[in-house]
């Protein structure tokens, strides 16, 4: 009978095995927003890690390819701007509404023409960025980045009076941010050896002082 009963529960812990095992929850796979909570907490390396196997399996996800690309652009390196500016343009291709994803392209582009002295780069991240404040006037860093481009670009891009025009847009959204904004001008109009420029800005900087009229 001891053999029995021996035998019998020999056959039990397998059977139960299996029946606990059939009740445990299966792990979810990584998902897009596991890895955009990680980028949050700008652990980019892991959101990366995650990230580059979901892209590739989703290659019509844009928030992936966007993600992908901002994580590879915060944790840098020495390609990494190559690589940012490939994923954010694809974002863009798969969803060219999207406000924030044409910013982050354009701006990427413009940081890589600098780099290359390239025209067709610098034309690219410009006319992104223009896009990107089409669709929300209120993106004052899209405005920033508009500025500063046309206050640097060398002839025919460079444009004085459209940086001008961009500073007057953020200093009428932010007053503290427009007068950092015009302050910014003022150096670069003077560096560049724009003299009378340079005074304009300044004299705009100084009109949005605290307690000075508007």
């Amino acid at each position: 009978m001891s053999v029995g009963r021996n035998a019998a529960l020999g056959l039990c812990v397998p059977v139960a095995m299996v029946l606990l095992g059939a009740a445990a929850p299966a792990t979810a796979p990584p998902s897009v927003d596991d890895a955009v909570s990680l980028y949050r907490q700008k652990r980019f390396a892991e959101a990366r890690a995650l990230l580059e196997p979901l892209a590739a399996a989703q290659p019509a996800n844009a928030e992936a390819s966007y993600y992908l690309g901002m994580a590879i652009l915060r944790e840098g390196g020495p390609y990494s701007l190559d690589a940012a500016r490939s994923w954010l343009g694809k974002a863009v291709r798969l969803s060219p509404a999207n406000e924030s994803y044409l910013s982050q392209y354009a701006g990427v582009c413009l940081l890589a023409a600098d780099r290359d002295s390239s025209f067709s780069l610098a034309l690219e991240g410009r006319d992104a960025m223009t896009r990107a404040i089409a669709q929300d006037p209120g993106d004052l860093g899209a405005r920033e980045g508009l500025m500063r481009f046309y206050a640097k670009a060398p002839w025919p891009l460079g444009d004085p009076a459209k940086a001008m025009a961009q500073a007057a847009a953020i200093a009428h959204a932010d007053p503290g941010r427009g007068a950092a904004a015009y302050r910014s001008l003022a150096e670069t109009f003077l560096r560049a050896g724009r003299g009378e420029q340079a005074r304009l800005a300044a004299q705009c900087a100084q009109s949005l002082a605290p307690g000075r009229p508007q």
